[in-house]
């Protein structure tokens, strides 16, 4: 999958997934990293435009090899469900790779020793139950484990607006680098329940590193330990099943014989935290130390392959600006109309 955005080529996805044991699988390549659940989510998928902010504090993608498998109820027969699957009873992945940071986007190539080893586990624990209300409910959780020597850290975003809310290259006056060095782990937990037209899915995420902060010749090693979690709930208006996997409307856009689509409205809470420890060496007056982040939105399925979405987002800041002031609330409104086939 190449993306030609940006006036620039980006190859996003380009694996291969040997699939010859449902229970046992081999991945190998470059893929989304199996850390966030909203990131595993396809972006024609997304119920609002931009993720929040828990996919800010785990790898984008990255390069490497997977174990994967799946499971399906006894008496069921297994689903193919793709590197990551959402369609069995449980699935796991298992897999070691080149490490891109939170944020991260891993470059095509490696050229250090230094992996990162990540693991998820997810189940429908009440698939096939005959408990309908409980079938479309899905838990999981997530983590992951290096040991960067000194690598760059990316700087992260507000979800909407894409501003750049934490600036790891504006530090303190003296502090002439700041990077990853020593252990990195993540844990995140996760869920979701679609039922009828109600959905449900939410996930928190801390991921806790090392930093070495570097004055001259002189380095101090510390501890950050970052947070960020979100909540959304959906309803599809005109009853159509919602699902992880976007909505089908029952009747296609077509006035002049009654039909007009699917509609789906939505909110979503999203929350980040920026550990204290970091504004010794970070520029408090150009990065915040917690954003909070609301979204109200609607999606207009026109049919399976044509969307039209509209989102408005406020995000309020703690600090982040000069004199040890909060930045100013960021509002954003934006739309985006979508083929998908």
């Amino acid at each position: 999958m190449p993306d030609f955005g940006g006036s620039s080529v980006r190859l996003n996805d380009a694996y291969i997934d040997a699939h010859y044991f449902s229970f046992a699988s081999l991945n190998i390549g470059k893929q989304k990293a199996p850390v966030i659940l909203e990131r595993l989510q396809s972006n024609d998928s997304l119920t609002f435009l931009e993720r929040a902010y828990p996919t800010f504090l785990a790898p984008n993608r990255d390069v490497g090899i997977m174990f994967h498998g799946e499971f399906a109820r006894p008496g069921y027969k297994t689903e193919y469900g793709g590197p990551v699957d959402f369609k069995n009873l449980v699935s796991y992945q298992l897999g070691a790779f080149n490490g891109a940071g939170d944020n991260g986007f891993s470059n095509n190539t490696d050229i250090d020793d230094d992996k990162e080893f990540i693991g998820r586990i997810w189940a429908h624990p009440f698939q096939y139950s005959g408990l309908s209300p409980l079938e479309g409910f899905g838990i999981g959780v997530s983590g992951t484990w290096e040991h960067p020597k000194e690598n760059s850290l990316s700087n992260l975003p507000s979800p909407n607006g894409q501003n750049t809310i934490v600036d790891y290259s504006k530090r303190v006056a003296g502090t002439t680098s700041l990077t990853a060095d020593g252990d990195h782990s993540r844990v995140s937990p996760q869920a979701y329940w679609y039922y009828g037209p109600f959905g449900l899915l939410g996930e928190y995420v801390v991921s806790s590193q090392e930093l070495l902060a570097k004055k001259g010749a002189q380095g101090t090693g510390f501890r950050q330990e970052n947070e960020a979690w979100h909540v959304q709930a959906s309803y599809v208006v005109t009853g159509e099943n919602n699902t992880f996997q976007s909505v089908s409307p029952r009747n296609n856009f077509d006035p002049r014989n009654g039909g007009w689509g699917a509609l789906q409205l939505a909110a979503r809470w999203t929350e980040l935290d920026i550990d204290d420890d970091t504004f010794a060496f970070l520029d408090p007056n150009k990065s915040v130390n917690h954003a909070s982040t609301w979204t109200v939105g609607a999606n207009w399925f026109l049919n399976k392959a044509m969307r039209f979405t509209a989102n408005y987002e406020e995000t309020s800041f703690d600090g982040g600006a000069a004199g040890g002031g909060d930045r100013q609330t960021e509002k954003i409104f934006s739309t985006r109309f979508q083929l998908s086939f």
